[in-house]
This record gives structure tokens, sequence and C-alpha cells, in this order.
């Protein structure tokens, strides 16, 4: 994590040297993940959105995607031991203080304190937005945390916590005011290069605002935190404004974006690169695809058994692709598992002659440039979302239609749009009974969001669908297979703040939208 994290950063140096920024402080991530209070909003607006997308690339990315079963582990190292259910408190400590609270968060809280006088509202809006998303993701992860007294330094070193609920509540509150200051205009210098997501155009940040607003409120509409009758007004007031309703299609994707150069490649592709047989595709995702003929399959995964022909010409039936089973890694290499590929890794840069007929230890021969986004909120997902509110709730629009357009997002984001048509005339049609119907939702939703972390395992949680399979209870037969619902809370945290009591197993449900007692637990 330190060496990428410093690459990302060195692209900031030179403004760090304009502002008289120590550069051994600021690389000194043992001291001081974030900026100092002194730089400039700019500066500290790059750096918060690298290391988000940096961090939701890495540890929440492999705890969550293991958990919902995109992917599996094997070669018996530690990714093997989380894909288990085997996640140590110890093992969480860096990405809840380091990542989350000290980096992303210091950062935006260090620009939220800026005076108004001199620096342009959309700084303030975008820093709301992204405060508003991370906390969504430490609040989904690990349920009720530190919220209305965190982030005072040495003011208070040992904060209480806010009950899940009451921080969707305050989320809500901060993106409507991130709204506001979106909309605002000034003569100020308004973010446009340090803005790695969206380069400033405010239309954008506030369609994000507005899906994010939508994507919590169908969690807490789970546990009847709002009314059917609320949500269902706020979408119509919402997408009455074409331009700053939600997202309107997938240039709107809230991604991050990384570069071919060494130590700035997009995270997965860096975690593949130095531990390149722990990661497998789960068989949970593959078997659903597989069923289907998935044409996105061939971006997704490379063929199995992997060659330069299938390569070249992918195979189209139910077969040609392998997924591991979760909890059998059993300490093995399995060189005739399927790949993550180009849409999770980048563009291919193994000229094909190089390419050989079989793997190697695992190594299909091919490499990667490492420049493929990390997303975390798409238009295929808002879609799906319509979908679910439509047909659950009685909400604005035709189930089907939404149903339908979150499958062409999804096969767009994949550089497939020309397939989606023949996709859907054979699986977009919404049959059955209306949890029938659901399972349908949830199960595309799940395919379009693919190494997408966290919202996946929220909506089994949420849902129960896509069926998970239960690992064997040989592996970890205190948990009895059963899916996590939540992570350990940081050992480092409960050891310094009396506040926080540590959960006596991973099957507690500390997020209060998590209801669900029907299905498999």
């Amino acid at each position: 994590m330190n060496t990428y994290k410093a690459g990302f950063r060195s692209l900031i140096v030179a403004g760090l040297l304009l502002t008289g920024t120590s550069c051994s402080d600021y690389f000194d991530v043992n001291t001081s993940p974030n900026l100092a209070a002194s730089a400039p909003a700019n500066l500290l607006l790059t750096s918060a959105e690298g290391m988000l997308g940096f961090t939701m690339g890495s540890d929440v990315h492999r705890y969550t995607l293991l958990f919902s079963q995109q992917l599996a582990a094997q070669n018996g190292r530690q990714t093997e031991a989380w894909d288990a259910y085997n996640l140590q408190s110890t093992e969480v400590n860096g990405l809840f203080r380091t990542n989350l609270y000290a980096g992303v968060m210091a950062d935006l809280e260090q620009i939220l304190a800026k005076d108004p006088q001199v620096t342009h509202p959309a700084f303030f809006g975008i820093a709301k937005t992204l405060k508003a998303f991370t906390y969504s993701v430490i609040t989904d992860l690990w349920g009720d945390v530190p919220f209305s007294q965190a982030l005072q330094g040495t003011t208070n070193t040992q904060p209480k916590l806010d009950p899940s609920r009451d921080i969707y509540t305050g989320l809500i509150r901060l993106l409507d005011e991130a709204i506001v200051d979106l909309g605002k205009t000034s003569s100020l210098a308004a973010p446009t290069t340090a803005d790695y997501v969206y380069a400033g155009n405010t239309q954008r940040w506030i369609r994000l605002a507005n899906t994010l607003k939508l994507r919590l409120y169908l969690h807490m509409l789970n546990a009847g935190a709002v009314t059917p009758e609320f949500v269902n007004a706020f979408v119509r007031t919402t997408e009455a404004n074409a331009q700053t309703g939600f997202m309107t299609g997938v240039a709107d994707d809230f991604q991050q974006r990384f570069e071919a150069t060494a130590n700035r490649q997009n995270p997965i592709h860096q975690f593949i690169l130095t531990r390149t047989d722990d990661i497998a595709v789960s068989a949970t995702i593959m078997n659903l695809m597989n069923s289907k003929a998935d044409p996105r399959r061939a971006v997704y995964f490379t063929p199995a058994p992997f060659s330069p022909a299938a390569l070249a010409t992918p195979p189209a039936s139910t077969t040609g692709y392998i997924g591991l089973q979760n909890g059998t890694g059993g300490n093995q290499v399995r060189n005739t598992l399927s790949r993550l590929h180009t849409y999770v890794r980048g563009n291919v840069t193994t000229p094909a002659a190089s390419v050989p007929a079989g793997p190697t230890l695992g190594v299909t021969g091919l490499a990667y440039d490492g420049t493929a986004p990390v997303q975390m909120l798409n238009f295929a997902e808002y879609n799906f979302i319509r979908a679910e509110l439509a047909l659950r709730y009685g909400g604005p629009g035709d189930a089907q239609t939404f149903f339908q357009r979150g499958i062409t997002a999804s096969f767009t984001d994949a550089g497939l749009g020309a397939q989606a048509a023949a996709y859907i005339t054979r699986n977009g049609t919404l049959t059955g009974s209306p949890e029938q119907q659901l399972q349908q939702i949830i199960e595309e939703k799940y395919v379009g969001n693919f190494m997408v972390a966290l919202e996946p395992w929220n909506d089994w949680r949420r849902t129960g669908y896509p069926g998970l399979s239960r690992i064997p209870t040989s592996v970890n037969p205190g948990n009895q297979g059963r899916v996590p619902r939540a992570l350990p809370y940081p050992q480092q945290e409960v050891d310094a703040n009396p506040n926080i009591s540590q959960r006596n197993s991973l099957s507690e449900r500390p997020v209060f939208w998590d209801t669900r007692t029907t299905g498999p637990q």
C-alpha cells in the first residue's frame, strides 16, 4: 500500500514544493498519511480522491468481493484465510485508521476548514460528497463508528460510536449541503485538473450526490428508516431536472482512473502482479454468467483452459470459463482456472506471438497496463436501483425498462454495447413472482457491479441475492460457513478507545439496514 500511495502522491510533489511543505514529512506515511493543513485545496482534493480510489480497489475490494463471492482465493496465503472468513482484527487497523480516517477523511476535513472567502464553493461541495460516500463505506463495513465526534485530533482521542442509522441521516444532510455548494457560482479558481473524477464538472458531481442519496435511501427502506412515499417523491423531484438530477449515462460513472506508470496503476492489478496466484474468480459469479453464455466474460475473465486461440475468439457457449468455489483453495495453485482480464487490469500489452499455449504457474503470458478504473458507483447500478424501487416500492417508472437499461449500461461499460440487445432478448424480461423478479434484478446488478467494492455484499445482506454458497465448515468451524455480516473492529481502536468493544463474531449484524431474516444467512 505505501509504495502505491507514495507513487500516486508524487503527482503533486511539485505543488508541495511550491507551498513549502516538507516532502520528507509528507511521504512519512507512518507519521502523517494526509497532507499538511497548510496545503491548498486542490492538492488536498487530489490526495483524497487518490487514496479513496486506492482503498476501494485494495482492502475494501478484497474483503467484500471474497465475501460476496465474486472472487475466491488459493495458494495458501493471506487471501485464502479471508476467503474462509478468518479475518483478524489486527488486519483492518490500516484500512480503518490510515486509509479511511487519517487518509481520505482528514484531507477532506482540511478542505472543509478552508476560508470560503478564498476557496471556490465547488471544493466544499465535492469534499462533502466524498465525505458522505466514504462514511457510507465505513458504516456499511463496521456498523456503529465514530461520526459526530470523529476527526477532532487531540481534542478528542476517544470519540463515541454513533448508531449507523443516525450516521445515514447525517449523510443525507451532508449530501444536501453538497448539492447547494455545487450549485453556487464564483469567480474564484475552480477545481479542474485537481479533480481526477469529473475534472471539476459540478453537474456531474450533483448527479453523483443525488444518485448516492438514492443508494442510501434504498438501504434505509430495508429497515423502514424512510417511507416509500418519501423516496418516490424525492425521485420525481430530482429527475425533473435532467441537467442536475441523477446519473444520465456511463460518462457519469463514479470511478478513479489510473495510469500505466509503475506504482500509479490500478491497485487490483498491482496486487495480482505481486501475488499472481492468490486471487481466482469465484464459481458463484462464473456459474451465473456461464448459465447465460454472458458475453461480458470475454473482458471480465480469461478463457479456461487458456490458449491464444481461445483468447482471440472467446468462448460463446455456456462453457469455456472456470471459477473456484469459495473456501476450497486448499493451499494449492490451480493453473486451469480463469483469471481476471482487461475489464479489471487494463489493456493487454503482450505481443500475440509471445503468449504461451497454456499457463505456467498460473501465468497466462499476458501483460496488462494497469489502467482500468476502480468503479465505486456506476450508471448501471443507478438503473438497477430504479428497477428495484419500481418493483418493490411502487417507485416512478417501469421496473422492466430500468432493468434493461441497467444491462445496457453494464455492457457499454464493458465496451460491448453492440451485444447488449441480443443478451436482453434472451435474459432481459422480468418474469415470475415479485420475489423472482427481485432475484433477476439483483443478479444482473451483481454482474453489472463486477469488481465494485462493497455494494454486491450490501445487496446480499439486504436481499439474500445472489444465492451464495456456504464455505465448507471444516475451514472455519466456529463460523459454520456463514457469510460475514460485518468486519471486526480494528484491534488498534479497541485497545485505544474504551467506547469500542470487539464484536463476538463476523456474523453479527451491526448495520441497521441488515434486517433480512429469510433466505441464506
